[in-house]
This record gives C-alpha cells, sequence and structure tokens, in this order.
C-alpha cells in the first residue's frame, strides 16, 4: 500500500529530525549547543538506526517465513 507522506509547513523538517526524535531539545536549536557539523551526524545516526531496524525487520520476516513452510 503506498501513501502520501505528509510534509510540515512550518518547520524545516531538517533542521527539527533530531528534536522530533527526541535526541535533541528545540531550543538547543538556537542556543549553540550544537553545530552544522553534529546536525550531519545525528541525520547519519538516524539513518544507520532506520536502516538496521529495517534489516531486523527483513530477517524476522525471513525467519518467519522459513518458520512456516512459506
Amino acid at each position: 500500500m503506498n501513501w502520501i507522506v505528509a510534509e510540515p509547513a512550518n518547520y524545516d523538517a531538517y533542521l527539527f529530525a533530531p528534536v522530533v526524535d527526541g535526541m535533541w531539545r528545540q531550543h538547543e536549536l538556537w542556543d549553540g549547543t550544537y553545530t552544522l557539523g553534529d546536525l550531519l551526524d545525528a541525520h547519519e545516526v538516524l539513518a544507520v538506526r532506520s536502516e538496521n531496524e529495517r534489516r531486523a525487520r527483513e530477517q524476522a520476516r525471513l525467519e518467519s517465513e522459513l518458520r512456516h513452510g512459506r
């Protein structure tokens, strides 16, 4: 099934991704806590975590299929 992803209208999704994920707090975007490099690193962390979760789901699906003979 495909769906249309909702996009934020009032904030920069790239900038706020670590906040939405709970890694950072909103005020830390503006108070100098993090640098642009930190933002890039945070996005790498989010991408790697997402990929690892996808791989774990895929592995669980394959193992389930093997157990159930599909």
